[in-house]
C-alpha cells in the first residue's frame, strides 16, 4: 500500500497541520494499554462463556475436539482479532496527518490508517467539533466524514475564519 504524501497546489496556503504523533510514551502507552486490555477480555470472555461454549459444542463433537474448538476461539481468535484493531491504532497514530490549506482539507490516516481523503474546501456544507472528533458534511456527497484529531477545535476555528462561516 503507497501513501500518497502531501504536495501543495501552486498559489495555496498551509494554514493548520497536525502531524503524525510518534512520542514514545504515547505508543508505549498504546502497546502496553491494548495488550493488557486484550488479555483481560479474553480472559473474562473464556472464564464466562467457555464453558457454555465447550458444551453447546460437545453436544455434536467429541469432548476433546470441543474443548480445544472453544480455547482456539476464546484464548486465539480473540486476542489475535484485538492484536489487529491494537495495530491498525498504533499505525493510525503514526500516520496521521491534518492538513487545513486556503483550498482544500488533506486527511491521511483517520479514521483509519490507510485511509486517505482530499476535500475542496467548496464542497464542505458544514464542519463541527465535538470531543476530539472533527465531523465534516459535504454537499456533494451524503454522509459524515469523521476524523479524530486532538486540536479540531482550533481547525474547526481556523476554518471559520478562512471561510467565514460561523456555528
Amino acid at each position: 500500500m503507497e501513501f500518497i504524501q502531501f504536495q501543495i497546489h501552486p498559489g495555496e496556503t498551509i494554514l493548520y497541520r497536525i502531524t503524525p504523533n510518534n512520542k514514545w510514551y504515547i505508543i508505549t502507552w498504546k502497546i502496553g494499554s491494548g495488550i493488557a486490555g486484550i488479555a483481560l477480555l479474553a480472559f473474562i470472555l473464556f472464564s464466562l462463556l467457555g464453558d457454555p461454549t465447550q458444551s453447546t459444542a460437545s453436544s455434536f463433537l467429541p469432548a476433546w475436539p470441543a474443548s480445544l474448538l472453544t480455547k482456539i476461539l476464546y484464548l486465539g481468535l480473540v486476542p489475535l482479532t484485538g492484536l489487529a484493531w491494537m495495530a491498525e491504532d498504533i499505525a493510525s497514530t503514526y500516520l496521521g496527518e491534518f492538513i487545513l490549506t486556503d483550498q482544500r482539507i488533506w486527511v491521511r490516516g483517520s479514521p483509519y490508517a490507510w485511509n486517505q481523503s482530499d476535500t475542496m474546501l467548496e464542497d464542505i456544507a458544514s464542519m463541527t467539533w465535538r470531543r476530539d472528533a472533527i465531523f465534516i458534511r459535504k454537499k456533494s456527497i451524503r454522509g459524515l466524514q469523521v476524523h479524530m484529531f486532538p486540536e479540531g477545535k482550533q481547525i474547526v476555528k481556523t476554518y471559520e475564519q478562512v471561510t467565514g462561516k460561523n456555528k
